[in-house]
């Protein structure tokens, strides 16, 4: 039994501020706790690190990109037998609040969203973070089965993967042949390019930011039909030449840009479909001349998480592409996952930066 132990965890008790502890695994009554094996670090995190988030409470434990083993399961909650490796989606759903029963991931059972990596730890049973020993099993948890074979840090891509078949071909339901654009080069940017082609998009385009430079050449090494850094050339021009019309569809992944929403309405075909899927912090859009949605009647869609669905996809496809082992270029312990913040920041330099992990 694994209640009233206890387990190392980094606790960010404020902005830039995380500190080595260890909590105790209090008395559960349903669920169960899962041994993390290796978690992602993405801009969520960073967000959280750099006091971005105003909505998060801190002291919390940060990480929703969680690969681990079932340690203990209390009841039958948990379907999975212990041992089993699993990746832990981010959401967790409670089933009976409003955004539960109209499909929509963001639960609002807890606040200031029913998810790991966001939670305080005030809330118990405190481990509710990818980045401790130990998370606790919610019974609004969904877990998918992992191979054994695949290396725990190359298992939390899957995060990004679900998320880019879940934006690039599942909300805006993607056709063989479609043309898509994807607007940001960072880890869903290519796991939607993955599941796109996957999916058999006919073209995908992918813009990049100047820093972006190694990501791009993922993208092209991937199998994008066209990669441009926004800052060397005009996006329209060259996708103009490459595909010869608009895009069908246009997916924003930028980072806290609201110049890539003015983009993918401008660069869509009439009649397109545009999929937001980026908040932009503290940046507010502003001058959004709407009419350019009524007159190309454009199908706009906002996207926030991934679905199981995509989570169903992104498990298995793992196990068959082997070119996502490059995709995780940085990896840390965990008493050093504060250079893992940094360096999924960007100030530990931007050369290679592809996706980074904290690994036990």
């Amino acid at each position: 039994m694994l209640t009233g132990s206890t387990a190392r965890a980094m606790l960010l008790v404020g902005p830039g501020r995380l500190t080595p502890t260890r909590l105790p695994m209090g008395q559960i009554e349903t669920g169960g706790w899962l041994a993390i094996e290796s978690t992602g670090i993405s801009g969520v995190e960073v967000h959280a690190w750099n006091g971005t988030n105003r909505r998060l409470d801190y002291p919390l434990i940060p990480g929703h990109e969680i690969v681990g083993r079932v340690a203990e399961v209390v009841d039958d909650s948990i379907s999975f037998p212990v041992g089993t490796r699993v990746v832990l989606e981010t959401s967790i759903r409670c089933g009976a609040c409003r955004r539960c029963t109209n499909g929509v991931s963001s639960c609002t059972f807890r606040r200031p969203i029913n998810a790991y990596g966001h939670l305080s730890s005030k809330e118990p049973p405190a481990l509710w973070g990818g980045l401790a020993e130990y998370v606790y099993l919610d019974p609004g948890a969904r877990l998918h089965a992992l191979s054994d074979d695949i290396p725990a840090e190359v298992g939390t891509f899957a995060h990004a993967l679900a998320a880019g078949f879940t934006w690039a071909v599942e909300l805006p339901r993607l056709q063989t042949g479609e043309n898509v654009l994807i607007l940001g080069p960072g880890p869903r940017g290519l796991s939607a390019l993955i599941a796109a082609k996957a999916a058999g998009a006919g073209w995908v385009g992918v813009a990049g930011l100047p820093h972006d430079t190694d990501r791009l050449k993922m993208a092209a090494d991937l199998g994008a039909d066209m990669v441009v850094n926004i800052e060397a050339g005009d996006v329209g021009s060259a996708v103009a030449n490459s595909l010869g019309a608009r895009p069908d569809i246009v997916l924003d992944v930028t980072s806290d840009d609201p110049e890539a929403i003015f983009m993918g309405l401008d660069l869509v075909r009439a009649g397109g479909r545009v999929v937001l899927a980026s908040t932009k912090g503290t940046n507010a859009i502003h001058q959004l001349f709407s009419d350019i949605v009524v007159v190309k009647e454009l199908t706009v869609r906002g996207a926030f998480g991934a679905s199981s669905a995509g989570y169903h996809w992104a498990t298995r496809h793992l196990a068959t592409d082997d070119r996502i082992d490059q995709i995780v270029s940085h990896e840390f312990p965990l008493a050093e996952a504060g250079r893992a913040m940094q360096a999924a920041g960007g100030v530990l330099g931007r050369d290679e930066l592809l996706a980074v992990a904290v690994t036990f």
